[in-house]
Formats: structure tokens, C-alpha cells, sequence
């Protein structure tokens, strides 16, 4: 029988830092039009900007390739794996997707409200945060069929991967027209792709990932691409930065490596870091609705906001979590696990 890894309590810490930057950057919003509609020259614009954008779903993604990375896909366990992925993705998709859906089309002051009849299109187009979820999905059946025929055993074979990955990643929107739907998210499966690739080699591959010449020269790097996208946004010079391309995708990638590189163990980040997948799936009720609360009671500050739709943000999933996982048909339709391990509720009587 094979033994239960231990945790490691670093890349816990990672997975803390990881979602907290999620919901910073859901309450900041990822544009003017969204979450708190903060101006392009706010600096919380320029928070989400620098920092957050670049690092939140990489780092996200790659501590995804790398828990990947410790027990990897067979062909005999393909069809399983799948089965499973289909329960911790899919089911939270559709399930927690259109709770969000009906709560934002009936309560007042929530953003970017659909008409009821096309809530639908959750099962088909990628919604708000979760497209992440189908884009994820995506990347894991890729994953597994390379993983299956044995193609990144090998740093060789693992960095050609990778490099074809960033390639498709980079030529993405020069081939596929703007205006094509993006069905099931596949457009986020191709900038999740790379992140997850890099989780993997980073597993797998530790003495590369470690040597300190490389480290050195990652370290040169992402000092030049920050001042590069400094000088950007204070428009010293004319230059355009992505999140997909160019000096951002590699600041999110490069940033990444250092970061597990630091070998970080917080506690209270290891914490947060247990509940990361169900504060994904449920931030953004806490940060819509902690915002709307604060403007009801007439108070504009956005440091006020911020602070307590952050802190809306991750308490209100936990709640949720232990709410949901008692019982095995919630536990599973709205967290993805299994039906069967729910905790009993049992009522005990004190003597």
C-alpha cells in the first residue's frame, strides 16, 4: 500500500499567499468596470497591476501542476482520473456558478448582471472567476494524456513540452480571432497550460530548479522585467503589458520559481492555505457583498472597502465550507469532493 505524502508546509504557505492575492485582486477588480471600480490611476490599480495580475493565477496554477506532479496519471487510472476531475471541477462549476449567477442577477448593486434566461451559457462560456474552472479541467485531460504515454519523464522532454506550451500561449491571439467564442474557456486552458508545465518540472526536477546560477540569472531577469513594467505604467516608455505576453507572462512565470524557491512556512498562511479551493469558489459572494454593505452604510473610503470585502472574502467561504461539507450531497455538488466521506452530524449530550 503506497504511503500518504506529508504536506509540504512551503508550498502550503504558497497556496495561502496564492488565494489571498486571488480576492485582493476580485475586490480591486480586474478592470475600472469591476469589483470596486477603482480609476486606471488609483493605487490599487497600480497594486493589481504590478503585483497581483501577474502572480495570482500563475502561482495558483502552478502549485496545481505541482500537487499534480506527486501522483501522476497511468493509462490504466485515465478514465478514474477523470471521473474524479469531473467531481472537483465540473460539479462546483455549474453548481456554486449558477448559485452566483442567481444571487448577482437578484441582488442590487452587484456588477455585470445577465439576463436569467442565458444562465445556460455557464455550462458552455467561460463566467466570470470560474472560468477557471473549465480552462483547468481542460489543462488536467491535456496534462494526463501526455503524462500517460510517459512524454516529461525526462527534463529534455519536459522542457521541449513546456516550450511548445509557451508557444501556443504566445501565438494564441495572433491565430484565433478575438471575436471566437471561447468555448468551455479553451482560450484560459492555453494561458493556464505553461504555469501548470512549469509545476510539474519544478516537482520533478529539483536539482535544475535549484541550481544557483540559475536562480541568479532569475533573479536579473525579473528585477529588469519589473523595471520594464514600471517604467510602463508610468509611461516613461511606450510599452504595452500583458498578462499573457511578453515581460508579464514571464514575471508571473519567473516570479513563481523564486517564490517556491524561498521555501516560506507561515502558519497562519498554511491555514488559509487548507481552505484555498473553497475560498476560490466562494470569495466572490463575501467581496460583492461586503462591498455593497459598506456603500449601503454610506461609506466611501476605498481603504474601507477593500478591507472589508478582503475580509468578507475569505471568512464567508470558510463558514461555507463547514457548512456544505456535512453533508455529503452539498459536500459534493458545491465543493467537489467525495459523497461519501461527509462528516456525520451527531448531537451530543452533555452529562
Amino acid at each position: 500500500m503506497e504511503q500518504k505524502r506529508e504536506k509540504d508546509l512551503s508550498v502550503e504557505t504558497l497556496r495561502g499567499v496564492a488565494i489571498i492575492l486571488v480576492v485582493m485582486g476580485h475586490v480591486i477588480g480586474s478592470g475600472p468596470d469591476g469589483g470596486m471600480q477603482v480609476a486606471d490611476d488609483s493605487f490599487l490599480r497600480h497594486v493589481y497591476y504590478s503585483f497581483i495580475e501577474c502572480l495570482q493565477m500563475p502561482l495558483f496554477t502552478v502549485i496545481s501542476g505541482w500537487v499534480y506532479a506527486l501522483h501522476p496519471i497511468t493509462t490504466e487510472k485515465i478514465k478514474d482520473f477523470v471521473g474524479k476531475k469531473v467531481i472537483r471541477i465540473i460539479l462546483p462549476m455549474i453548481f456554486v456558478g449558477a448559485a452566483y449567477f442567481i444571487l448577482q442577477y437578484l441582488v442590487p448593486g452587484t456588477n455585470k448582471k445577465g439576463d436569467l434566461s442565458d444562465i445556460w451559457k455557464i455550462l458552455v462560456f467561460p463566467y466570470t472567476l470560474f472560468w477557471y474552472l473549465p480552462s483547468l479541467f481542460l489543462v488536467f485531460l491535456v496534462i494526463a494524456v501526455i503524462d500517460s504515454f510517459h512524454k516529461m519523464d525526462t527534463f529534455i522532454n519536459w522542457a521541449v513540452i513546456f516550450c511548445l506550451s509557451l508557444a501556443v500561449l504566445l501565438l494564441r491571439d495572433k491565430v484565433i480571432p478575438t471575436d471566437t467564442l471561447n468555448y468551455f474557456s479553451y482560450k484560459g486552458a492555453m494561458y493556464l497550460l505553461p504555469f501548470f508545465i512549469m509545476g510539474i518540472g519544478i516537482m520533478r526536477f529539483k536539482d535544475f530548479f535549484s541550481n544557483k546560477t540559475f536562480i541568479t540569472a532569475l533573479i536579473i531577469i525579473l528585477i529588469l522585467g519589473v523595471i520594464i513594467q514600471q517604467l510602463a505604467w508610468y509611461k516613461v516608455i511606450e510599452y504595452s503589458i500583458r498578462k499573457n505576453g511578453g515581460i508579464g507572462l514571464f514575471i508571473g512565470l519567473i516570479g513563481t520559481i523564486l517564490l517556491f524557491r524561498l521555501r516560506w512556512k507561515v502558519n497562519w498562511l498554511i491555514w488559509v492555505g487548507g481552505f484555498a479551493y473553497s475560498i476560490f469558489l466562494f470569495h466572490a459572494f463575501g467581496t460583492a457583498g461586503g462591498r455593497i454593505i459598506i456603500e449601503k452604510l454610506g461609506i466611501n473610503s476605498n481603504w474601507i472597502i477593500f478591507g472589508f470585502s478582503l475580509a468578507a472574502g475569505m471568512c464567508l467561504p470558510i463558514i461555507a465550507e463547514k457548512i456544505l461539507d456535512r453533508f455529503g450531497i452539498t459536500r459534493m455538488l458545491f465543493l467537489g469532493r467525495n459523497y461519501h466521506n461527509a462528516p456525520k452530524v451527531i448531537n451530543r449530550i452533555k452529562a
